[in-house]
């Protein structure tokens, strides 16, 4: 039971991410190709800088929430989780104003470092999202405490949806009045706006019916000061916030070094803007699309490794985190493979032309190591070891400045892709390393991991093999044609990887019946078809 609730939290987030990042994907596809590269180069100038600023006033703190209300609940404490979130609240919403408003009255000078003066419209949209983003991260922080996942998996599709519908309505709107590039970036920027409210205004209904229904039971006294608890929370979110950091600040040393590397080699303003917005608005795009999957995994073991840790049951808090690493493992290495394996034919799909292709398979590699790193820091820090993680970020961010600094002048964008691959590889290896040494080696069982990885690269020898068996198709620059190959290519590869894991007992009859709503039903018909593995 313990597992598979664990797995079902987990899954939960898992899919809401995918929901979202599937939405996500919408917008870019649609607001690249109104936009073009230029305009996508503005609007990804604005999010890098935003989701800094929101990591210093907010990122540490939901999974600081989530570990100190688990805590409390692991003690029967109900009155001390709720003054977690009242102390929370105040504090996130005031460090939000404070960040928003640094970000809207410094916006000329952000945009200045960014190396385009056109990105100011941009940054000033999206700065009053800072004012509903911290309510929200609060409240979404207190229900993982419990181990509730459908309140976050929830918000997080509402406010994407909301966030999407403005991107391409706002978007279409002002190009289509003529407006140009960069006020209809500055548009879909507003969408961080419309979307965090929604979502707040979700995560905040599932709070008021919650609190109703525990009007009516007596709750356990708290013992903890509002002083006391203000020091704890400030103890656990500042590390975590500063581990949050990471994928801003990488972003943002590519802000920061790439557009002015290039014009430095010889490019254009607009080349160089251009050429940045090839690699943040398809590379990274497509890179961090499987990365926020398991970094849902990661929301979810926090806590589960904190009441564990909290309780002193070590057999319990190496099976989540076990588990939590198999299921990064089974997301992010085929997602890494099917990538590299169909980079061309889906450029060409999403983004109608095959520019930045090989900047989007150096890229597939990152997708391993940035999900893994990802679930071993929530791993380290659920465990009382927070301020590790951020070290090893740290060492990763400046390996990828001087890489950046290193490559860009002789290879482009390809250089800025190919740190951002050394630099996440770096952070894995060290978490790695970290929870091996400090949790002990039993903690996750590494010779697990083979059979993915032969599942993942037979599902790559398979689609390669496609590729060359049919290259008219898989070559081809007619964008109909590239949307047929890859959605066949894709539902190809999962279903052989798929086969594979069960095949093989990588995955079986607990994880099939863990997943929400489908699961038994799964396991019934895996089971007639023999595909379980006893």
């Amino acid at each position: 039971m313990e597992q598979s609730g664990f797995v079902r939290g987990a899954l939960l987030l898992t899919f809401a991410a995918l929901l979202s990042k599937l939405l996500g994907s919408v917008y870019t596809i649609v607001l690249q190709n109104v936009i073009g590269d230029h305009g996508m180069g503005l609007f990804q100038m604005a999010y890098p800088v935003y989701a800094t600023l929101l990591s210093i006033a907010t990122a540490g703190f939901p999974v600081a929430i989530s570990k100190l209300v688990s805590e409390r609940v692991a003690s029967g404490d109900d009155q001390g989780a709720n003054r977690v979130l009242f102390v929370s609240t105040s504090v996130l919403t005031v460090a939000g104003f404070a960040a928003g408003l640094v970000l809207f009255v410094f916006a000329d000078q952000f945009a200045q470092l960014a190396g385009d003066p056109a990105a100011v419209l941009a940054i000033r949209s999206i700065a009053p999202a800072l004012l509903f983003v911290p309510a929200m991260s609060a409240l979404r922080g207190y229900f993982q405490g419990y181990l509730k996942m459908e309140p976050t998996a929830k918000s997080q599709v509402i406010e994407q949806f909301i966030r999407v519908l403005t991107i391409i309505g706002l978007s279409v709107w002002l190009m289509s009045a003529g407006f140009g590039s960069a006020a209809a970036a500055a548009g879909a920027a507003f969408g961080a706006v419309t979307g965090a409210l929604a979502g707040l205004l979700s995560v905040g209904a599932d709070l008021a019916r919650i609190r109703c229904r525990a009007r009516r039971h007596k709750q356990n006294a708290s013992g903890l000061s509002y002083g006391r608890l203000t020091k704890r929370l400030m103890y656990y979110a500042l590390p975590i916030s500063l581990g949050a950091l990471v994928v801003p600040l990488m972003n943002n040393i590519d802000v920061l070094t790439v557009v002015n590397l290039l014009k430095g080699a010889g490019l254009s303003q607009k080349g160089a803007t251009t050429a940045f917005g090839l690699m943040s608005g398809r590379g990274v795009k497509l890179m961090m699309l499987p990365t926020t999957l398991a970094a849902g995994i990661g929301v979810a073991v926090m806590p589960a490794v904190s009441e564990a840790f909290t309780r002193g049951h070590r057999a319990s808090m190496r099976l989540r985190i076990d588990l939590a690493v198999r299921m990064t493992v089974l997301i992010a290495l085929p997602a890494s493979v099917g990538l590299l394996a169909i980079a061309r034919s889906a450029n060409v799909a999403l983004f109608q032309t095959a520019a930045g292709t090989t900047t989007i398979q150096i890229l597939a590699f990152a997708i391993l190591f940035a999900s893994v790193q990802t679930t071993l820091a929530a791993v380290l820090q659920g465990a009382g070891i927070v301020y590790l993680p951020v070290v090893h970020l740290g060492l990763a961010c400046l390996l990828k400045l001087v890489l950046n600094i290193m490559l860009i002048p002789q290879m482009g964008i390809t250089g800025a892709a190919l740190s951002t691959v050394f630099s996440y590889g770096l952070a894995a290896v060290l978490n790695a390393a970290a929870v091996t040494r400090h949790l002990g080696a039993d903690m996750i069982d590494w010779k697990w991991l083979l059979r993915p990885l032969a599942a993942s690269l037979f599902l790559f020898s398979v689609v390669f093999a496609a590729t060359r068996q049919f290259p008219h198709f898989y070559l081809s620059d007619i964008r109909s044609i590239a949307i047929l190959f890859t959605l066949v290519a894709v539902a190809i590869g999962s279903l052989i990887y798929g086969l594979s894991l069960l095949l093989s007992g990588s995955i079986g009859e607990r994880e099939l019946a863990s997943i929400p709503r489908f699961g038994h039903e799964l396991v019934k018909w895996c089971a007639k078809l023999h595909l379980l593995k006893i």
